[in-house]
């Protein structure tokens, strides 16, 4: 088959007959490109192949806007710019020379290639569906959609006879008029063997986790679906744009559905299958709530299972249609996410109209979100409208720690990605560890206030007065990272700020150059920039910070100290001491239940006793959980454990509030912080909720004699009841001055009380110090 091919394209492609004397236009095409492009070809025929493709748009001189501005100019310079950053994915054994627009209407693009013509030949035509799709997104809102791309090459071979020029400008005419012949591209092995692929359904599917943040527990798979292994048809984006081409696309759709369906191998009750469609598939007679339903059953799935993704990206052209054809879907129970949101020109409209159950975040945000304020502040944007639409946010492509943290911290509901668990053909439970919040909470910090000054944080800052022009602040800032800014000041005061992102947008618009870069750096600062004093608090100054408005909630913080300027202070760096503050905080955190151990216990009781803030403390023991520990062993111990610390955090989340506090105080010790007011149903739910766990615990026959033999601690064998929760309420209005051994004394009594009654109790009592603590008065 090989031999075939290489003569197909011998025939189609190479230039190795004879020529006459030197052609005027190839001397013309040369002396257009200039020296040192006819420098770098001629040495490349030399030794080694040249490659040749020309891109050129379909209907160039009748595209138009909507409003009839022609558009054929502005296009080619999108689609050879988008070409240019196209062909290092494409072209992996090819050396790029140069790009050369030729005319209007055509884009040269020459290559140094060291693969054999087959395969330049299949990249060639990837490349044209690539650069194609590239600028059609670009361009989608303005051009409604650009048509085609054309693309043709030729493949010179090294020395051949004749002159240079002359070979050069045949291949160059060859690749244009091939551009222009369909039936040829048609004829291409890269489209027989896509057809192959589909007729013998060589399509694998690949599962990622999808987890949920609070917990960490997996609320489904993403299936992704694989061309053959090592082929230009593994990157599923190759297979659909094929397929575009061959209009086979829901065809190659469902072939994908039934691999994921019987590649799955079951789902728990509560998880998802997150299945990928495009957008048109809307119109598809063949896909509807019905014939899906009917498509998983015999897999063992109900609508409640799967998720249909639909990718933003792609774009709604119909919003109408698109929108009665999802609502049918989710009449009949299944869940629609949006993926890519983020991607583009992205409308909000579009989400809140559409009502997702899942708002998937493109990853071109997540790359770098502990560092790049813009994409932070889109986040967060899409965060808040998510929880206002009753949506589940998810991130997608996770790679690093600190990225998963800062999303955590920015209430994203979930997540996917390489750290998680990368795309495998077996599904595997992702083992990541998910990290506390570590974004700043006022709530959380009442007790700090005064434990970090501001001064400790300030860097100089570059100061310019309002005079100078944007193009010298520009210069002043070159090499220097987006985060960077200038403070300007008059009579030593600052009077605005310019962070270098914020520069850098303004010239980056249309006209931005020509209105901005030789005035006044006045214009374009801003005059109302955060101002603090030295003295201030790093917890005042997080919480003045975080209270600006969305766009300059990243941009630095001034500090002056008597009016003066003293130096900047960046959000990032006050953060990161934030963090460094509540980590310091959870260095006692226990580490089988994640809780906050002791040291954060203490730090908390004592900002309730300086607050003077009314709270029930909670003191939770196990019963028998020796015992249980010596029959069964500690690694069903650690059940217990972990099963106790998920019950008292469900109840807090449940039935309590945000300012409730949930330690972990050691061994079979816990802790609850709570108000009054809601308690008793916070312990009550506690109750409810192991009892209801406890049977899973034991063997059967455990649970019906209701008891299990055991040593005791006097190292008799005997029979126990089975493990059981006691709950000793202490309410303190930490109104007045005790003695903390007299609270230590208090709550040991009450806990008596409480483990003196047989199975889960609970016994509350008040705190009184003028009868607990009388030496305190």
């Amino acid at each position: 088959m090989m031999a075939a091919l290489r003569k197909f394209f011998s025939k189609k492609l190479q230039y190795s007959e004879p020529v006459g004397s030197e052609d005027s236009n190839g001397h013309a095409l040369l002396a257009f490109f200039g020296e040192d492009a006819s420098r770098q070809l001629r040495a490349c025929y030399t030794n080694e192949h040249i490659g040749i493709v020309t891109l050129e748009l379909k209907d160039f001189y009748s595209l138009r806007s909507p409003d009839q501005d022609i558009l054929g100019p502005r296009i080619m310079d999108t689609l050879e710019y988008e070409a240019i950053r196209e062909i290092p994915n494409i072209f992996h054994h090819a050396r790029f020379l140069f790009s050369e627009r030729i005319g209007f209407c055509c884009v040269f693009l020459a290559f140094c290639i060291s693969e054999d013509v087959v395969s330049f030949a299949n990249a060639t035509q990837l490349f044209r569906i690539q650069v194609r799709e590239r600028i059609n997104r670009s361009l989608l809102s303005s051009t409604k959609g650009i048509g085609d791309v054309m693309a043709g090459y030729a493949y010179i071979p090294p020395r051949q006879q004749g002159p240079f020029s002359e070979v050069l400008f045949k291949a160059y005419c060859h690749s244009r008029r091939f551009a222009g012949e369909p039936k040829e591209l048609a004829s291409l092995p890269l489209y027989d063997e896509f057809r192959w692929i589909l007729e013998k359904g060589r399509i694998t599917t690949c599962f990622q986790p999808v987890i949920e943040f609070k917990h960490g527990g997996v609320v489904g798979w993403e299936a992704f679906s694989r061309g053959p292994e090592n082929s230009f048809f593994e990157p599923p984006q190759t297979l659909f744009q094929l397929a575009g081409e061959l209009d086979c696309t829901f065809e190659l759709e469902a072939l994908c559905r039934d691999k994921a369906l019987q590649s799955l191998g079951g789902l728990e009750p509560h998880q998802k299958l997150f299945l990928n469609n495009l957008n048109e598939d809307v119109n598809n007679p063949g896909f509807s709530a019905g014939q899906l339903r009917n498509l998983i059953e015999p897999y063992g799935l109900t609508p409640q299972n799967v998720v249909l993704e639909f990718a933003e990206r792609q774009g709604f052209r119909d919003m109408t249609m698109f929108f009665k054809a999802i609502e049918s879907f989710r009449k009949e129970g299944f869940a629609i996410a949006i993926d890519d949101v983020g991607s583009g020109d992205s409308s909000l409209r579009n989400l809140t109209q559409i009502r997702p159950d899942y708002i998937k975040i493109d990853l071109s945000l997540i790359d770098g979100i502990d560092s790049n304020p813009y994409h932070r502040s889109m986040v967060e944007t899409l965060a808040f409208l998510a929880g206002k639409l009753g949506a589940s946010i998810i991130a997608v492509g996770i790679e690093t720690e600190t990225e998963l943290s800062s999303l955590v911290s920015m209430g994203v509901d979930g997540g996917q990605g390489n750290l998680i668990g990368k795309p495998a053909q077996q599904k595997a439970s992702p083992s990541v560890t998910i990290p506390a919040k570590t974004v700043y909470d006022p709530a959380d910090t009442a007790g700090w206030q005064g434990f970090s000054p501001v001064r400790e944080l300030v860097r100089p800052a570059c100061s310019v007065c309002p005079e100078i022009t944007v193009k010298e602040v520009k210069a002043m800032l070159a090499d220097q990272p987006p985060q960077t800014s200038v403070v300007v000041v008059e009579n030593e005061a600052p009077v605005g700020l310019l962070m270098q992102y914020n520069m850098d947008r303004h010239l980056s618009t249309q006209f931005g150059m020509s209105l901005y870069y030789y005035r006044e750096v006045g214009r374009i600062m801003d005059t109302h920039p955060l101002v603090i004093d030295v003295e201030m608090s790093v917890e005042e100054a997080a919480r003045a910070a975080m209270s600006r408005e969305g766009t300059k909630v990243y941009d630095d913080i001034v500090v002056t100290e008597n009016g003066r300027l003293l130096g900047a202070v960046s959000v990032q760096g006050m953060l990161d001491k934030l963090a460094e503050m509540q980590v310091e905080l959870a260095k006692g955190a226990n580490p089988l239940s994640g809780l906050p151990g002791n040291v954060v216990i203490e730090r908390e009781l004592e900002k309730r006793v300086k607050n003077r803030q009314q709270t029930s403390m909670v003191y939770v023991d196990l019963d028998n959980f020796k015992v249980y520990n010596d029959v069964f062993g500690f690694e069903r111990g650690d059940k217990i454990i972990l099963l106790t610390a998920r019950t008292l955090t469900l109840a807090v989340d449940q039935v309590g509030n945000q300012r409730d506090f949930v330690g972990h105080v050691g061994g079979d010790d816990f802790i609850i912080l709570a108000e009054p007011g809601h308690v008793q149903a916070i312990c009550d739910t506690v109750l409810a909720v192991f009892a209801e766990e406890t049977p899973s615990l034991y063997r059967d026959e455990d649970i019906e004699r209701g008891y299990i033999v055991g040593k005791g601690r006097d190292g008799q064998v005997r029979q126990f009841p089975l493990v059981s929760l006691s709950l000793a309420v202490l309410d303190c209005t930490f109104q007045e001055r005790f003695s903390m051994d007299g609270l230590s004394e208090r709550v040991a009594e009450v806990k008596k009380l409480a483990k003196n009654i047989e199975g889960n109790s609970c016994v509350r009592e008040p705190f009184d110090p003028a009868v607990d603590c009388p030496t305190a008065s």
